[in-house]
């Protein structure tokens, strides 16, 4: 078991302390330095109270619906991290619990949900599913001072941290994403002077974020937007790609439609030079495999280690999340790369509480959110050599990533290419810090 806890286990960020400010604006805290410093004038008492007995997150997201399944095996996911971290003391001797409500993928729902959280106290911390909800939720969850932890959402405008300095995204940025695609459209069609992208769109504020991300990344390139065609029905949609005949499809999608798009595109017998599905979809078994041989050559840009991949058979990560996870939960859908993505976050999540208890400050909402800010981390789970790296400079978590490509031979992704790293693009190199 010790073997498995230092894997595991925080690894405290390079910060020799976290201090809480109490007055004056949330800024580094020096010119010079990427550590940020929490402002916690304007918060309710309740953000630097220590917090005792159980520290307890809320999860808003569709737990009914079609993307119930995913996000049911994600929620157990992070039962089972917090499950396992229960077992070696919690948090100082602190219990970490979950509840969840269902929004229905509406971000009114998430709205609701978040605010009654907010009103009851029930919650030291949140995260939820997709940039619409997202948006709806993170106004008043700032104004409350309630950490927002690693949301399921790629909106840009959130990472904005003198905007929204109490909220954190897990999924790389829109910007991050879809300029490592673009890269990976040009690596496919290296001789050509205009290369031409069909965008599936899914009409929620999740597809809206992944097109904004497009558009914005294929600035200054020679990679073009031909159409747009909203993805409403399958079918109809897959009809209207075939005939824009674009050099690429991207698909702007969310689960399960990824599958959805290919599926459709093969009954009409289209198969496009390339497609990019966004990483959302990032699930070989799931979201790639049903779809057989018309899912070949697909490509995406990823972070994660792919559950079921012969790369990771022996990785050291891997396997003590699967030791960890089953040693809890015997029944733990390991293999289920929702569930993994749960776990994943969820260890991020434990990370910043155990980095938060050992602060000066103690463990409480204000010095999670310090801690979160501030997080230089080496997740087990990231495929090898990519970190997550937050900080005042860097507000971004992902910022370089993987591009695969699908095998439907082996059912699972290769690499393809080496790490793309956007920092620079995005930020600027000045900006690039590389961690704290």
């Amino acid at each position: 078991m010790k073997a498995k806890l230092t894997i595991f286990s925080a690894f405290l960020i390079a910060v020799t302390s976290l201090v809480i400010s109490v007055g004056g604006s949330a800024a580094n805290a020096s010119p010079s330095s990427s550590v940020y410093t929490i402002n916690t004038s304007t918060c309710p008492t309740t953000a630097t109270q220590k917090i005792t007995g159980t520290l307890t997150l809320g999860v808003s997201g569709p737990i009914s619906g079609p993307i119930a399944p995913f996000v049911d095996a994600y929620v157990q996911g992070i039962k089972d991290r917090y499950a396992y971290q229960n077992a070696q003391g919690g948090i100082g001797g602190v219990k970490l619990a979950v509840t969840a409500e269902d929004d229905q993928f509406n971000p009114a729902m998430t709205k609701s949900n978040v605010d009654g959280w907010i009103q009851s106290g029930a919650v030291q911390a949140v995260t939820t599913f997709g940039s619409g909800p997202l948006a709806a939720a993170a106004p008043d969850q700032n104004l409350a001072c309630l950490p927002m932890l690693l949301a399921s959402a790629s909106a840009d405008q959130y990472r904005d941290i003198k905007e929204y300095p109490w909220t954190t995204e897990f999924l790389p940025s829109d910007l991050v994403e879809e300029s490592a695609e673009v890269k990976v459209i040009q690596a496919t069609f290296p001789k050509d002077k205009v290369i031409t992208v069909a965008v599936a769109e899914d009409e929620t504020g999740s597809g809206a974020a992944y097109l904004a991300g497009m558009k914005a990344a294929v600035k200054g390139t020679n990679v073009r937007i031909k159409a747009i065609v909203p993805f409403v029905n399958p079918a109809t949609a897959a009809i209207t790609l075939k005939k824009d005949k674009a050099d690429a499809v991207f698909g702007a999608l969310v689960v399960p439609e990824c599958l959805q798009l290919t599926e459709a595109m093969a009954r009409v017998g289209y198969k496009p030079k390339l497609t990019v599905q966004a990483s959302n979809c990032g699930s070989a078994a799931l979201m790639f495999a049903p779809a057989g041989g018309a899912a070949n050559g697909q490509k995406l840009v990823f972070w994660e280690k792919d559950p079921g991949n012969p790369l990771y058979t022996n990785d050291p990560g891997w396997k003590a999340y699967v030791a960890d996870a089953t040693s809890v939960d015997p029944t733990a859908a390991v293999d289920n790369t929702y569930y993994e993505t749960g776990y994943m976050t969820a260890d991020m999540e434990v990370n910043s509480y155990q980095t938060a208890a050992a602060s000066s400050a103690g463990l409480t909402e204000a010095s999670i959110m310090q801690a979160a800010r501030n997080q230089n981390y080496q997740e087990p789970l990231f495929i090898n050599g990519l970190k997550w790296i937050m900080n005042a400079k860097e507000a971004y978590g992902i910022m370089s990533l993987q591009p695969l490509v699908y095998s439907s031979k082996t059912k699972s992704f290769n690499y393809v290419g080496k790490l793309i790293n956007t920092c620079p693009q995005v930020l600027g190199a000045k900006n690039c810090t590389g961690g704290l």
